[in-house]
């Protein structure tokens, strides 16, 4: 298997204890699905840009954070009527817990997403 390095940076994202708790206030169904204690299946990467320097990733994501946030949040609160007003970036720190790397590897070739 050849490993190929893809010049992009990544979000990990997590959903926070905070925002499960919430999810299970809204629907108390939630709570079967969750286990609190090994989060690491509810997790999704986002692919970012790539930058010279990670302070330009965490730049891009505070301006751009918004359709992230949304994303988490309606994973688990469909309703976007049951979420905060005002949506800022505090938000994702609460909801989420997330990191960024600058190093993604494709374990497949670079045609592996072509159509044929």
């Amino acid at each position: 298997m050849d490993l190929f390095d893809i010049n992009r940076y990544a979000l990990i994202l997590t959903p926070s204890e905070a925002l499960l708790r919430w999810a299970v206030r809204e629907d108390a169904t939630m709570e079967e699905e969750i286990d609190f204690d090994d989060t690491s299946d509810l997790t999704t990467v986002y692919l970012l840009p790539d930058f010279d320097e990670m302070e330009e990733a965490e730049e891009w994501l505070e301006k751009n954070f918004l359709p992230i946030l949304e994303n988490l949040l309606a994973e688990w609160i469909e309703d976007d009527k049951a979420w905060p007003d005002n949506l800022a970036f505090n938000h994702l720190e609460k909801f989420g817990d997330y990191t960024i790397t600058n190093m993604v590897i494709d374990t497949q070739d670079a045609s592996y997403d072509q159509e044929e």
